[in-house]
């Protein structure tokens, strides 16, 4: 019998909800352990190199390989829907994702061949909190990353972060400590709903230290943040990105995070003027209370949302110094 892929991506973008959210979470282990490196040693001595079949040996290696990948990307479950007033539901994330793994299952040869796709081609999420429901380690990229095997763990290609301002203000940090964690790329979004005070129309502010840790990420080569917001408030993102971009923070292998030379890139989307228990009342240019009966049969009349993307790169400091 063939060993299970140690990573089963069935739920979108990995990972509890609020009710099972707890302070320590981001450092707690998982129970699940990877198989030894000697157990996968000999899975690897001992395949058919299936001889007798056209697809190994008359398909070209370049063209199967496209098929595997193509058999193995992630795609919308779209019996399971999100609703559309939840905080975690918005454009690419309106359908639970899955990934069907039964291809690894069908021979020892094609294991070998493809084990690593999904690990390499799925963005990794992760949500601080707020998180669809039935995902398991929302908020622990401990627990996640330490069921994959030390090869899976270096092909991680991308970790996505959805975060509650207090959760990247006060719990990033540490988690950019989890060893088990080794992106190419990662993206962190502050949701209109993620702000400080969001429903009392408070002032928007982002403080500093956030990307402190960054440099303890090996492997990291870029940082992206989106910001987003109503389209009453865009200005005030737009504000905290121009300060933002300027700012350089420590990167693997003495290197810098610089945004220099990477445009601001902005844009829109129409979503709900209900979110949760809220809703945007215009008359009163507030969020307030809603009422369900009053809704009834009454469309969402819908909310404009900016969003700004501030990327920053990894680089030497002599090619920093390049750029004066």
């Amino acid at each position: 019998m063939l060993p299970q892929p140690v990573v089963r991506l069935g739920r979108r973008r990995a990972v509890g909800s609020l009710r099972n959210f707890r302070p320590s979470e981001g450092t707690e282990p998982s129970s699940i352990q990877p198989p030894s490196t000697e157990l996968i040693a000999q899975f690897v001595a001992k395949h058919d190199t299936q001889e007798s079949s056209p697809l190994f040996h008359h398909v070209l290696p370049e063209i199967r390989n496209t098929i595997f990948l193509y058999a193995l990307l992630s795609y919308e479950d779209q019996s399971i829907a999100y609703p559309n007033d939840a905080h975690y539901s918005r454009p690419e994330y309106r359908f639970s994702i899955r990934i069907d793994t039964r291809l690894l299952q069908t021979c020892r040869l094609v294991y070998l061949e493809t084990r690593f796709l999904p690990v390499i081609t799925y963005e990794h999420t992760f949500w601080g909190h707020r998180a669809p429901p039935g995902i398991t380690h929302a908020s622990n990229p401990r627990a996640y990353f330490e069921r994959f095997t030390e090869a899976q763990r270096d092909r991680v290609d991308r970790v996505h972060f959805f975060t509650q301002q207090f959760y990247l203000e006060r719990d990033f940090p540490n988690v950019c400590l989890v060893s088990a964690m080794r992106p190419r790329s990662l993206k962190i979004t502050l949701r209109h709903g993620d702000w400080w005070n969001w429903e009392s129309n408070n002032p928007l502010k982002l403080r500093n230290g956030w990307a402190d840790k960054l440099e303890s990420i090996v492997r990291l080569e870029e940082v992206i943040l989106e910001l987003e917001t109503m389209e009453r408030d865009k200005a005030q993102i737009n504000a905290i990105a121009e300060r933002v971009r300027k700012e350089t923070y420590p990167a693997s292998n003495g290197r810098i995070f610089t945004a220099r030379g990477n445009p601001l890139v902005r844009s829109e989307w129409m979503g709900p003027n209900r979110l949760s228990n809220l809703f945007f009342d215009s008359s009163q240019n507030k969020w307030v209370s809603r009422n369900l009966k009053a809704e009834e049969n009454v469309p969402d009349p819908g909310l404009k949302y900016c969003i700004v993307c501030i990327k920053w790169t990894a680089r030497t400091k002599d090619e920093e110094l390049n750029w004066y």
